[in-house]
């Protein structure tokens, strides 16, 4: 008989969710499709809505961080009650506090995906609310976990460093392969972002301070202006907390306007038509778990400059990108190597990263191997 999943997490939300509710919602959708029976509960605002299956939102009430949903703590018995598994993706929040509860009294099997909360620069940030949690709820569920999910061994070592002894499975996250494009599609997509310059470098992500946009320009600001004459470099993402009113200060105060832009927030079709319309892909970030921005752009083919907190390795020595440590001067080095190599070497470097993700990155390999580390636990 197969496993009833039951994953949850704060949001799925482009700006609330993030990164985190983006791979919650692809390692359930790859269970699902696969035939092994997922269901996906989280928080919203009001009015939000997905349409995809087995997933149920709860509108959020009080604070917008506390990701709490009165009708989520009702019926939370009820939904751990037919699940044989349960995953929480994330920390610290409402739907961990009730649905970890029930997970407890009902003595179900708790998966706690990690996600990069154990990250250094994460567990230095907002000290107080995470006290508070683990007080009030936190340090029974991490007790009750069956197993830990890391992204990286990086995150393996980061997980036992808090003084967790439970087994922990290495799994990154994943991607589904980009769908084949008929020729007048592409053409349709392509027109969606229209180039300002010959060639485009894209940052999609966050606009957060985590994120190194402080880096990326001015390590944009020193590059040779020959060098960058025939790029420009596109900023797209939810802003979080105000942070693009910094970034765009920074642009104005560097004289960059006219090479780098921001271009606010894309989801499906626009998103693809903004991976599709460039030719070279950043991530310079202070603090990752395993960013899914990364693993998409590689499976468009782009080859990729990010640092060495993004903890994907492989992809820089397989040749489908540039490694850098998250400082101005080293993200402008790699960014140098990167647009000096010329359109050969960057195109024979997107091949070797998208052949990379088609090989060991897909979510199906990542869910049927999740799914034998939770009969484990049967």
């Amino acid at each position: 008989m197969s496993t009833e999943h039951l994953h949850f997490t704060q949001s799925t939300e482009p700006l609330q969710g993030a990164g985190l509710g983006y791979a919650a919602l692809g390692l359930h959708l790859s269970l699902f499709a696969r035939g092994i029976p997922s269901r996906l509960v989280t928080t919203c605002a009001e009015g939000f809505s997905v349409d995809v299956p087995n997933v149920t939102l709860f509108p959020r009430r009080g604070p917008e961080r506390a990701f709490y949903s009165p009708m989520m703590f009702r019926q939370a018995s009820e939904l751990i009650q037919v699940a044989d598994v349960i995953h929480g993706h994330g920390f610290y929040v409402g739907p961990n506090a009730c649905l970890g509860r029930q997970a407890r009294r009902l003595d179900k099997p708790l998966i706690y995906h990690v996600h990069g909360f154990f990250d250094p620069w994460i567990l230095k940030r907002s000290r107080w609310k995470k006290r508070l949690a683990h007080w009030l709820f936190e340090n029974a569920n991490f007790d009750h976990a069956n197993l830990w999910r890391a992204l990286s061994q990086k995150e393996e070592q980061q997980i036992r460093s808090v003084g967790i002894q439970s087994p922990i499975v290495v799994l990154p996250n994943g991607v589904n392969l980009p769908a084949e494009r008929s020729e007048e599609e592409r053409i349709q997509i392509d027109t969606m972002f229209p180039r300002a310059r010959p060639k485009r470098l894209l940052f999609l992500s966050r606009i957060h301070s985590k994120k190194g946009l402080d880096l990326l320009i001015q390590s944009w600001a020193s590059l040779p202006k020959p060098l960058t004459n025939d790029w420009e470099l596109a900023l797209f993402g939810p802003d979080e907390g105000g942070y693009a009113a910094d970034v765009q200060r920074w642009i104005d105060q560097a004289e960059l306007s006219d090479s780098v832009r921001l271009m606010g927030s894309v989801s499906g079709e626009a998103k693809e038509a903004a991976f599709r319309s460039s030719d070279l892909f950043v991530l310079p970030s202070y603090s990752e778990g395993f960013p899914m921005a990364v693993l998409e752009a590689a499976s468009f083919g782009l080859p990729v400059v990010l640092t060495d907190e993004c903890n994907f390795p492989e992809l820089a020595a397989t040749g489908g990108g540039w490694e850098c440590k998250p400082t101005a001067e080293s993200v402008g080095d790699s960014l140098r190597l990167a647009l000096e190599c010329g359109d050969r070497e960057r195109t024979e470097r997107g091949q070797a990263g998208q052949d990379l993700v088609a090989q060991h990155y897909t979510w199906g390999s990542i869910a049927t191997r999740l799914d034998d580390a939770c009969q484990a636990l049967l």
